[in-house]
């Protein structure tokens, strides 16, 4: 019964850091509302999966929350910022 519980989270854990870097590449091409899907997955693949690789999954969800703030304040005028 416990594995089946550590199986179901690692599954939760990998879907959303996949979803997380589809999200991320099509944010890359225009569709800046998609960081906030990244910043999401990461997060959540951060919180179930990280505990053995922490410190880098701090610095992957900073990346696209970074991004984020950027294109909301206006910060990033063109695509070569």
């Amino acid at each position: 019964r416990k594995v089946k519980r550590i199986l179901i989270f690692s599954v939760i854990a990998i879907f959303s850091l996949i979803v997380a870097m589809v999200a991320t590449i099509f944010a890359g091409k225009g569709r800046y509302q998609l960081y906030w899907v990244s910043v999401i997955g990461i997060f959540i693949f951060s919180y179930l999966y990280g505990f053995s690789i922490v410190q880098m999954t701090v610095i992957l969800t900073l990346v696209p929350l970074t991004m984020v703030i950027r294109y909301s304040f206006g910060w990033i005028i063109s695509r070569k910022h």
